[in-house]
């Protein structure tokens, strides 16, 4: 299970959102973070358009995506969610995260882009933000 993307590298390497690459739907897109080839879906009836992580064209970084692998709660709550809502997918978390292997303090996804993982970072608090 792999989280939706609605941000991608388009083939000239610009970042373009889900909602404008419809524009051009079979075009090459690539994760924004690991450099993976994206399926893209385009919008149906009600629901937005996004991009996907595909398990034969991830990268050697894609492992350690946040797309990829999201947080075990997420997958947890996603889980009880499709009881109800069966083509529900995980969200990936934004926030303020610190890099211990690099010390590379950064925000967004959980995803060091200088050490190419999630792996060793934390989330920090309102306390160190200060």
């Amino acid at each position: 299970m792999y989280a939706k993307s609605f941000l991608a590298l388009d083939g000239n390497g610009r970042l373009t959102g889900a909602r404008t690459a419809q524009a051009a739907p079979y075009a090459h897109y690539t994760c924004h973070l690991c450099g993976s080839a994206l399926r893209y879906h385009p919008q149906y009836d009600t629901e937005l358009p996004w991009f996907e992580h595909t398990d034969d064209r991830l990268t050697e970084h894609g492992q350690q995506c946040p797309y990829v692998r999201p947080e075990r709660r997420e997958i947890q709550l996603i889980k009880r969610l499709q009881q109800f809502v069966p083509d529900a997918l995980p969200v990936v978390r934004k926030a303020s995260w610190h890099c211990r292997q690099c010390h590379h303090d950064y925000y967004g996804e959980r995803y060091c882009t200088h050490c190419q993982t999630g792996g060793f970072s934390l989330p920090r608090t309102a306390q160190q933000l200060s």
